[in-house]
């Protein structure tokens, strides 16, 4: 069964999207836990998956910047898990790394977690034990840090939509597909064959014309990368991975996200009442384009007759700058995979071939490593404390890799068409590409660095960075 698929009965759906629940309590509780969630249309087949507080996707924990959110997670799960607060720069006791900075929680256990929140924006939560099949599964939800409203208020937007987009591999009965595919693990990951927004499949938004959206976005998808296309709207985009950016249109360029990014746009619904619009991804190029959404502009008379001005832009989050004339420099190459030209890896102290690394299960590696423990693992780099450091990234593979960094933000040093000059926590490299980022180095501790197709991860492109 293809993406485009439609499951039976699915196209007669003309339901509007359930809202991601909110949790703005503190402190509050998340349980991790097997439910049902009804994917594909309300009235029909329930999908049996792993849930936050019986809701897929999880729900919306919203704090403002410069608060601590304090939850306390209950595993009520058949195996331990923890949750990674991506793009979160906490301590590194709190980062969610099995082993590497907690013990795993186990099955009727919980863990409490303690989180500065410095920057505001978009960012989101999942799992890091067996991140593959408990993400795949439906463990994830967005983490919104708010504006202090003074703040907020420079965007005029009427309204804020949040959107957690997800593709699920079903079978025809609805039912989530098996995972541990190793094709999917040696080529592009698990991508699924039922989109859904928060939740919703075929998902249809009431707006109304004249009005403007603050619209939130995350890529929480296993392994899908998305380029969104919003005409006949020309958004103003002003944040990318929760770090805000100079206002900019995206124009005919779109925006690309891949697995586990987030954007912030700013929409005007500028078209006549009645015209109808969808939102498009064509990362397969146009004629393998297909709907994310459809937005259903009222008959109502215009919001207002003036269009709004552009946005002002939101203030920097306190991320250090990097001191580029001054830095250390370093290098990491991503290899392996279907049709690379990856020959051998060195794996628990051992030069294995690609043959005996397949046959491991192991298929991609980072600077010739390939971890089986993490927490045991020697450190890719090792980066001083406080000191400015320019990492090269050289994807050699035939595959995209968005590359995460656990615990820092980071900036581009060569901005161009998808390198935007701001903050970032995770790196889209596609096929070939070599690029260089930026940070100081100012979180001690050990920090994951891996690859956000969990498929990839799992069987090699990941490794550790200490700051120390």
């Amino acid at each position: 069964m293809y993406r485009r698929t439609l499951l039976k009965g699915a196209l007669a759906a003309g339901f509007l999207p359930a809202l991601p629940r909110l949790a703005t309590a503190n402190p509050l509780t998340l349980t991790a836990a097997p439910g049902e969630a009804p994917l594909v249309v309300p009235d029909g087949p329930a999908t049996k998956a792993w849930l936050y507080n019986a809701t897929a996707p999880g729900p919306v924990l919203r704090a403002r910047q410069g608060d601590t959110l304090n939850i306390t997670v209950q595993n009520d799960l058949p195996e331990p898990t923890t949750v990674h607060w991506h793009g979160l720069r906490v301590p590194v006791a709190q980062d969610g790394m099995p082993f590497l900075s907690q013990d795993p929680i186990a099955p009727g256990a919980s863990f409490d977690y303690e989180l500065p929140l410095h920057d505001a924006g978009t960012f989101w939560y999942h799992p890091h034990v067996n991140s593959s099949e408990q993400v795949g599964r439906g463990l994830h939800g967005l983490l919104i840090v708010e504006d202090p409203p003074e703040i907020a208020a420079r965007l005029q937007a009427d309204r804020e939509i949040a959107w957690a987009i997800d593709d699920w591999r079903l079978d025809q009965q609805a039912q989530i597909a098996p995972f541990g595919n190793r094709h999917d693990q040696s080529h592009g990951g698990r991508t699924g064959n039922v989109l859904t927004v928060n939740g919703t499949y075929l998902t249809r938004t009431p707006v109304r014309s004249g009005e403007r959206i603050r619209l939130r976005i995350c890529n929480v998808s296993n392994a899908q990368n998305f380029h969104l296309n919003f005409a006949p709207f020309d958004p103003w985009l002003i944040a990318l991975d929760g770090h805000p950016v100079t206002p900019q249109k995206l124009g005919d360029t779109g925006v690309w996200l891949g697995a586990g990014q987030r954007a912030d746009l700013i929409l005007d619904i500028d078209v006549p009442p009645g015209t109808p619009a969808r939102v498009i991804d064509d990362a397969y190029g146009p004629d393998r384009a297909f709907e994310v959404m459809t937005w259903q502009v009222s008959e109502d008379p215009p919001l207002r007759d003036t269009p709004l001005g552009p946005p002002e832009a939101l203030p920097p989050n306190p991320v250090a700058d990097p001191d580029l004339a001054n830095a250390e420099t370093h290098k990491l190459t991503f290899d392996g995979g279907a049709m690379g030209g990856m020959a051998e890896a060195m794996m628990e102290g051992r030069m294995l071939s690609i043959k005996e690394l397949v046959e491991a299960g192991r298929f991609w590696s980072i600077n010739g490593s390939v971890p089986t423990r993490l927490h045991e693992t020697e450190p890719l780099l090792k980066l001083a404390k406080g000191k400015t450091h320019r990492i090269t990234l050289e994807n050699r593979t035939r595959w995209p890799h968005p590359i995460h960094l656990h615990g820092h933000s980071f900036r581009f040093t060569d901005p161009r068409a998808g390198n935007i000059a701001t903050f970032r926590d995770t790196a889209l490299l596609m096929p070939g590409e070599t690029t260089e980022i930026a940070l100081v180095a100012d979180n001690p501790g050990k920090w994951m660095l891996h690859c956000h197709i969990l498929e990839h991860q799992a069987s090699g492109m990941m490794g550790v960075v200490e700051v120390a």
